[in-house]
């Protein structure tokens, strides 16, 4: 029922890669299939001077598509 006290659907894996393709296809009518999908990914930007990692305020699902 319930992650972290929060309602989850009762889709299968085949029911929830449509469902991503029906919203991703609405923000963009030229995709065809999604190919890769991360649950959750975050962005870092490498400084060469520094060289080192800094994160940035980007996070959230990853698709890859076909279009």
């Amino acid at each position: 029922m319930s992650q972290n006290g929060k309602l989850m659907p009762n889709l299968d894996q085949q029911s929830t890669k449509l469902l991503n393709l029906t919203v991703l296809q609405r923000i963009d009518p030229f995709v065809e299939e999604i190919l890769i999908t991360a649950a959750h990914v975050t962005f870092y930007e490498f400084n060469i001077d520094l060289s080192q990692w800094s994160r940035k305020d980007v996070e959230g699902s990853l698709f890859v598509v076909k279009r």
